[in-house]
């Protein structure tokens, strides 16, 4: 028997059925694959859009940031200039002053004045000799050094405080 003549009667409608069905099945299946792959591919998409606005906005405020920052360094950078610039003259007219003491062309001089020492007074020879009441005495030469370097020392603390209130503002 030939098989066009087996497939008469109900088995080749069911043979037709059963082809059909699979080609129908197979349509279906390629078709929802293809719309699957173009929702994976639009939100790949809307995930790239995502990305690229975060990065951009990213690098805006990266941007701003590095702005701020460099306006603040330059702020602190003035203040420093003013604060040290102002320490470095007085620096100079410091050494110009060490300068004049050490060639003798100025004098340090130190207001005293003298009074009855705590061990008993002065007798009365001894005040005829000295200097009177207000009178200037001159700074011990050995004293210098120290006077200077407490003079620098107060200059440049004093400095380093400004900047720091400057910085803090």
């Amino acid at each position: 028997m030939p098989i066009w003549t087996a497939l008469m009667g109900w088995k080749g409608y069911a043979a037709a059925t059963l082809v059909g069905a699979l080609v129908a099945g197979g349509t279906a299946w390629t078709a929802q694959g293809w719309r699957k792959d173009l929702r994976i591919a639009e939100q790949q998409r809307d995930q790239a859009q995502r990305v690229a606005d975060a990065q951009r906005q990213a690098r805006e405020i990266l941007q701003r940031r590095h702005a701020e920052v460099g306006q603040i360094n330059e702020r602190n950078a003035k203040a420093e200039w003013a604060a040290y610039g102002g320490l470095r003259s007085a620096q100079i007219e410091d050494d110009r002053l060490r300068a004049d003491v050490d060639a003798g062309s100025q004098r340090l001089r130190v207001q005293a004045s003298c009074g009855p020492a705590a061990g008993g007074g002065v007798s009365a020879a001894g005040t005829a000799a000295s200097v009177g009441n207000g009178a200037r005495a001159e700074l011990d030469p050995a004293a210098r050094s120290t006077y200077f370097a407490l003079r620098a020392g107060i200059r440049r603390l004093t400095a380093q405080l400004e900047a720091c209130q400057v910085r803090m503002r």
